[in-house]
């Protein structure tokens, strides 16, 4: 089976791309919260505009320093999700060269000299007062996040993307990038309820303060570990243990009820085996195997997961297994990268496989392949 990106020339795809389908917990907003995001709006073009005037000539001297350092071309745009999960593509500066013959191990190591200065001034961010004026997002809401962490987050997590996205927001002004990524979506969720005219100003004037102190650009652990959400460690149901030093792992919600255990062993090559795996019922399978999930990216660098062809799964867990992205090695589908899955694991076929890595460019973000049909987000 073999995965290769869609090119420029042949964009269509003949074949689904295996992957997990976003789970939604809806937030309703209150009768006040809805009139104020629609008065927010025309209060947000308005600055949008006056910024981009104002910008102009910083703008063009940044144009000028990009194409100077790195070159064609002068902006960089990527996929973002916005309110509801809609897509849009967000404008930005570009800030590092180009991978090049001999690509670059870290995205930091790319990075010039003048793109380290302008993302630490947040010059890079002004063309998206662009994205402002065109309705793709607002001047204050959670950070739009790429379109491959879909099917990653939690089901609580993606209440953040119940009011349009922002160019600076709630976990902007707490942090940046210092911030683990579970903090910084339950500081999103926090921002949701609490929603209004008050705290969004003082997110504003946080703001300026955060810019011209270039507080929290840079992430302890390097630009990598910032900007790869692996998926949630915790969540508000339910609290997984392990994995321990001989894999196992259990997974119970916050009565202590037993919801999903097993083994897994971490193998070379990328690869994680699940050996054994028990299901203790409860309607949160898939929230529980995201969990179990994330944790092995987190704590290792894998990008397949597999299950052993001798664990037997009831057919809710084997549901919840393809509802996070697992489908049998010999499904007529392909994996968002451009390696060929591991056919054998430890001397066998295994009964169902996932790829867990970012998705490689060229790649659309994956959807339903197998399984009853589920709505998608995006």
């Amino acid at each position: 089976m073999n995965g290769r990106p869609a090119s420029l020339e042949h964009p269509q795809r003949t074949r689904p791309i295996a992957g997990a389908v976003q789970r939604v917990r809806p937030v309703r907003l209150s009768r006040r919260q809805l009139v104020y995001l629609r008065v927010r709006r025309r209060v947000d073009v308005v600055l949008a505009l006056v910024g981009l005037a104002v910008a102009a000539i910083p703008m063009a001297l940044v144009a000028v320093g990009v194409l100077l350092t790195m070159g064609r071309p002068v902006l960089f745009a990527q996929e973002r999700m916005s309110q509801g999960g809609r897509v849009f593509r967000l404008w930005k500066f570009r800030s590092m060269r180009h991978p090049g013959a001999r690509p670059a191990t870290h995205d930091e190591d790319r990075l010039v000299p003048f793109g380290r200065f302008i993302r630490s001034t947040s010059l890079d961010e002004l063309p998206s007062l662009w994205n402002i004026v065109r309705g793709d997002m607002g001047l204050i809401g959670p950070r739009p996040l790429p379109t491959y962490y879909l099917g990653r987050f939690s089901a609580e997590q993606f209440a953040r993307h119940t009011v349009p996205a922002g160019l600076t927001g709630h976990a902007q002004v707490h942090g940046r990038n210092e911030v683990e990524w579970d903090t910084r979506m339950s500081i999103d969720q926090d921002y949701i309820e609490r929603l209004g005219p008050r705290l969004d100003l003082k997110i504003l004037v946080d703001t300026v303060g955060v810019v011209l102190g270039r507080k929290g650009v840079h992430y302890e652990g390097g630009l990598t570990s910032s900007t790869d959400f692996p998926g949630p460690q915790s969540t508000t149901d339910l609290d997984l243990e392990g994995p321990d030093a001989e894999g196992a792992w259990t997974c119970r919600d916050r009565h202590g009820q037993m919801l999903l255990a097993g083994d897994v062993q971490v193998l070379g090559g990328g690869v994680a085996l699940l050996t054994s795996a028990s299901w203790g019922g409860g309607p949160q399978l898939e929230e529980a195997i995201l969990l179990l999930v994330s944790r092995l990216r987190a704590r290792s660098r894998i990008s397949w997961v597999c299950v052993a062809p001798d664990v037997e799964l009831p057919e809710a867990l084997a549901e919840a297994l393809r509802g996070n992205g697992f489908v049998p090695p010999e499904a007529d589908v392909d994996f968002p990268t451009e390696g060929s899955p591991p056919t054998l694991v430890e001397g066998q076929v295994p009964a169902l496989i996932a790829f867990v890595e970012r998705p490689q460019p060229g790649f659309p973000p994956p959807a339903p392949c197998v399984g009853p049909q589920r709505p998608r987000i995006a």
